[in-house]
């Protein structure tokens, strides 16, 4: 992983943790989805108008078909993400989910994309990984002490790590076409079609209404617009990061977000770190580090 790589994925990470903090908030869940979803497509409208006009058009049949997928598995990770959090918390579902997606990357990246991962990689990303299962049982101990373990959370944290790896794979692949689309309209397209699976989900559950949107817009705005905008954002660094990178590594150090949520509520909400989560959070960045100074190519 090369140092833009990793800054790259650092920022992203940075805005990720906000936003899944932020879900954990909102009143309808639903409505909530479907409304961020919709904000971030919106968001992206002037910005493709300009690159359409810089760049001219840069997708074919192939970006667009791989787009769809990618826009399917990102909004079945936000419908089982937005689940998990029905049944189990932020410190939970966080790790988990995120420490399962290297796993199965790791499994399908030579098959899927070709981007084969050596011995030596292969350790590093087992030290990261390690690290995410140490804070996973250190918050799993925590909840279980408290008022229990939900194992439902549990399941849709894991359907949530699957969903994570599958876009990651996509998109890798959607950038390692040649010519390769312009990141930014292939973001645009992974987002209308997230954002109209989204929608077919949200009308399918008939659990909310456009009284519940306008509810919940106007009681979480500020949750709503900040989710919005950086979720696009977050991932357009990510789809930078995927035409320069490995896709094993990449999903690997975005759980440097782990470690940067360990970091946040310790000195902001000054919440007790136990060693297990914080042993867990060091070996993370232990990894992470590793992969930017000696991984191969990145």
């Amino acid at each position: 992983m090369s140092p833009l790589v990793f800054i790259l994925v650092f920022t992203s990470a940075s805005l990720h943790v906000t936003w899944n903090a932020l879900v954990k908030t909102c009143h309808d869940k639903v409505a909530f989805a479907w409304t961020t979803t919709t904000v971030g497509a919106l968001v992206l409208v002037p910005c493709i108008v300009v690159d359409l006009f810089v760049k001219g058009p840069s997708f074919s049949a192939k970006v667009v078909y791989l787009s769809l997928i990618s826009g399917l598995f990102e909004a079945l990770y936000i419908i089982f993400l937005f689940k998990a959090y029905e049944y189990s918390d932020l410190s939970v579902v966080y790790p988990l989910s995120r420490g399962i997606a290297p796993v199965v990357a790791l499994i399908l990246a030579g098959l899927v994309v070709g981007d084969k991962v050596t011995i030596k990689g292969m350790f590093m990303v087992a030290v990261i990984i390690a690290g995410v299962m140490m804070v996973s049982l250190s918050s799993l101990q925590e909840k279980d002490s408290a008022t229990g373990i939900d194992f439902r959370g549990i399941l849709m944290a894991f359907c949530t790590g699957c969903m994570i790896a599958g876009y990651h794979l996509v998109d890798r692949k959607a950038m390692t076409i040649n010519p390769g689309p312009s990141s930014l309209q292939y973001l645009f397209f992974v987002q209308l079609f997230m954002a109209l699976f989204v929608s077919a989900w949200a009308l399918g559950m008939k659990k909310t209404d456009v009284d519940g949107i306008k509810t919940e817009c106007a009681a979480n705005a500020r949750g709503v617009l900040i989710v919005g905008v950086s979720t696009p954002v977050a991932y357009l660094l990510i789809i930078v990061a995927l035409s320069l990178g490995n896709v094993t590594y990449i999903v690997a150090g975005r759980n440097i977000g782990i470690f940067l949520s360990v970091v946040v509520g310790a000195i902001f909400l000054r919440e007790r770190i136990k060693r297990l989560r914080l042993a867990g959070a060091i070996l993370i960045v232990a990894g992470v580090m590793l992969l930017v100074l000696a991984s191969p190519g990145g």
